[in-house]
């Protein structure tokens, strides 16, 4: 069933700010409503004991009072109510009652009630044992809070009991006058807890940037599938080098035997060794808070193509995403690139140098001068065989052997001559670069000098070369007659996207030289070259453990 279709609750229909709000707002008063209520519980208990308490010492006071005691002896009933009514005014008890050893009152705030008997009946215990105590009683007056005490004659014996009383009703008046403070601030607590809830679901939502969790839940799951969906390996680190995310085809890359929820959580570093290009650090140990692309780093034992790009958080800078991919993916298409390409330069260097030979034996022909068009024939032939065996004998590497002579056919469609040193030979594997890396470096290096010589108008139009692996390095030297190098870039050469041409998308061919001998662990020597030009000389170890051959 569609997500659209489905039955959903009240509540549901309901934007997730407000469901949270409304949550909060139910828990406040919840909260609210228990502390209300132990409060009014607690005070009501206590006012309670404090009344009862208050009513059990007056009765005992006032029973003891010799003069009441005179008068209840005697019955004088006129002075016993003026000496009631007066202790009736100094006293906050509601009223005060006098009753004779039978309960009969003697005194009474309702002056008709005097003679009958005391209601309650709750006067046993202070007329046969003489105890002091409180009881809730409704009496005449209504329900009460009545201390009781015993009237004890000179002689000792119990001739009536005092009863004073505090009416329940008024005892409710005090509870609530007590209460109104506490519930007052329980209340403005509870608003402002209450607005309080509110910004805070609005900071939630604006955390959530407005999404609902459905649309988060469903943007989670699309982007996992993305994520585990895109051929490269992916990993999110924050700015201390925690994981955040990582996809199978990382942890595959990287040879990590690991689920990516293993790696959430923890440091980079655990997983992958060096983990500087992850965290932003070169390999000089030093802080690279620059964005990269199409990095050649070295991880776990494999060489990748790594692309790093910043995370924000508003302005922050809140970490790192690596995308990598193995440079042996690269190296495929590269090869197969650099062969079409090779070919089709010969094809075309070749197709365009004989069709002017063509046009030459051609007019020789027909001029009857058969005998010339038979020598240049044969001239031709044997100065290219010548050529061919040179090379092929010199360079063992079809790839390279195949280069050099396309690179040399170039050079002669430009005007160039390229000059192979004596000293040229490659005889066996290289063991630090690929085939396919070595046909780059010295491309990029022909190219550049090919370009540089015909930007001078003075030079001697010579490129001179030097391939060898005669001892345990490999030297390639390409010197060319052009205007040397200038200052502006002498500092930043081998640095990507830096170059003397002004068009776009230049400036990586010696990047590209500089990245595959530093990773060779070679050197490369640049020198002005006499009587101008520039000479690039690179020494790449090359010792070989095997004497292998292409």
């Amino acid at each position: 069933m569609p997500l659209y279709n489905r039955p959903r609750r009240y509540c549901q229909n309901m934007p997730f700010r407000q469901r949270i709000w409304v949550l909060l707002v139910l828990v406040i008063i919840f909260q609210t409503s228990i502390i209300g209520s132990v409060f009014h519980f607690s005070l009501s208990e206590t006012l309670n004991h404090q009344i009862s308490t208050r009513a059990v010492i007056q009765a005992k006071e006032i029973a003891s009072d010799p003069q009441l005691v005179k008068y209840v002896t005697t019955k004088d009933l006129k002075k016993l109510k003026q000496q009631i009514s007066r202790l009736q005014r100094l006293s906050d008890a509601d009223f005060i009652v006098v009753g004779d050893n039978q309960g009969i009152r003697l005194a009474h705030p309702i002056e008709s009630k005097i003679g009958y008997p005391m209601q309650g009946g709750d006067n046993g215990k202070a007329l046969i044992n003489g105890e002091h105590y409180f009881s809730i009683r409704k009496g005449s007056l209504g329900l009460a809070i009545r201390g009781k005490s015993p009237i004890i004659s000179t002689s000792g014996e119990i001739i009536g009991v005092l009863s004073v009383g505090y009416l329940l009703e008024k005892v409710s008046d005090w509870l609530l006058i007590y209460s109104y403070p506490f519930f007052f601030a329980l209340l403005l607590m509870l608003m402002v807890s209450s607005i309080g809830a509110w910004f805070f679901t609005r900071h939630m939502k604006k955390q959530m940037y407005g999404m609902e969790p459905e649309e988060i839940a469903l943007s989670h799951r699309v982007q996992k599938s993305v994520f585990e969906a895109v051929y490269e390996g992916i990993i999110a680190v924050d700015c201390e080098g925690v994981v955040l995310s990582a996809n199978r085809r990382a942890l595959t890359t990287l040879g990590i035997s690991h689920t990516p929820n293993h790696l959430g959580g923890k440091m980079i570093r655990d997983f992958v060794t060096p983990a500087s290009f992850f965290v932003g650090i070169n390999v000089d140990e030093e802080l690279d808070n620059v964005e990269r692309q199409n990095e050649m780093i070295t991880c776990n034992g494999e060489t990748l193509i790594a692309t790093r790009v910043k995370i924000w958080e508003g302005d922050e800078d809140a970490g790192w995403v690596v995308s990598f991919r193995p440079r042996n993916d690269l190296n495929t298409l590269t090869s197969q690139l650099t062969q079409i390409r090779l070919q089709t330069d010969s094809m075309r260097v070749l197709s365009h140098e004989y069709a002017n030979k063509l046009s030459t034996i051609s007019g020789l022909i027909q001029i009857g001068a058969h005998e010339e068009a038979l020598q240049t024939i044969r001239s031709e032939t044997e100065t290219h065989q010548n050529l061919i065996d040179y090379i092929s004998g010199t360079f063992k590497s079809k790839v390279i052997a195949g280069l050099l002579l396309g690179k040399y056919s170039r050079a002669k469609e430009l005007g160039l001559n390229l000059v192979f040193d004596p000293c040229s030979q490659l005889k066996k594997a290289t063991t630090n670069l690929s085939v396919d890396e070595l046909a780059a470096i010295i491309g990029n290096l022909l190219d550049n000098a090919y370009e540089a010589t015909l930007k001078n108008p003075n030079s001697n139009k010579t490129i001179l070369i030097l391939l060898t692996d005669a001892s345990e390095e490999l030297v390639i030297e390409v010197a060319d007659n052009g205007t040397g190098i200038s200052s502006d870039i002498a500092d930043s050469l081998f640095t990507k996207g830096v170059s003397s041409k002004e068009q776009p998308g230049h400036g990586v061919g010696l990047y590209l030289v500089h990245s595959f001998v530093a990773r060779a662990n070679g050197t490369i020597l640049v020198d002005e070259a006499e009587p101008q030009g520039t000479i690039f000389s690179l020494f790449i170890p090359n010792k070989s453990l095997n004497n292998g051959n292409f």
